[in-house]
């Protein structure tokens, strides 16, 4: 059963489009075993996921989409910034985290829907992102405020044309994102 009431969740986001696809066995995975390795390293302590995207945009929206559904898990503090993330940065300072996970569509040159956890330092100040703010500086503004291990966990996009809903295998990795973070993020606080 899926955790933190996403049954719910997935429910209610089936009216605006968003495939919320049941992964057969032989498909490919969007969130590999490395990177739920990374994810389970770097989480720790009290942490605040940072969902970034807009919904009028195919699959820039996901970081928002996983935001409302993980809004009731206890595990964690959850802020949807939407597309205008830096409106939200002394939101997510006043939670005092020691973990902040930003989550967005990226262009990382990847397969569609693929995940990875890349570290603001190495993202570059015109960013990847599709948003005004560069994650690079949103990133060292929070650190400045919390001090708090800040990573990215990026979802490369199929599609950011104009439209709501996602493509298939955003919604895959949506779906698997889903499944494993209230579990890693339950099982690192301190």
């Amino acid at each position: 059963m899926p955790p933190c009431g996403l049954t719910a969740w997935r429910s209610s986001v089936q009216n605006v489009n968003v495939r919320l696809p049941v992964r057969p066995e032989s498909q490919a995975q969007h969130v590999t075993p490395a990177v739920q390795q990374q994810l389970t390293a770097f989480i720790d302590g009290h942490v605040c996921l940072l969902g970034i995207g807009n919904r009028y945009w195919h699959d820039d929206g996901v970081g928002s989409y996983i935001a409302e559904a993980l809004e009731s898990c206890p595990e964690f503090d959850v802020v949807d910034a939407g597309f205008i993330p830096e409106n939200h940065l002394e939101t997510v300072a006043g939670k005092k985290p020691d973990t902040i996970l930003m989550v967005d569509a990226t262009d990382f040159g990847a397969k569609p829907g693929q995940a990875r956890l890349l570290y603001p330092d190495k993202v570059a100040y015109s960013g990847l992102s599709t948003h005004a703010g560069s994650l690079r500086m949103l990133a060292e503004y929070l650190y400045a405020r919390t001090q708090a291990r800040i990573g990215l966990l990026a979802i490369q996009p199929a599609d950011t044309s104009e439209g709501e809903g996602l493509s298939l295998p955003v919604s895959s990795a949506l779906n698997e994102l889903l499944e494993i973070l209230p579990d890693i993020c339950n099982k690192r606080r301190s």
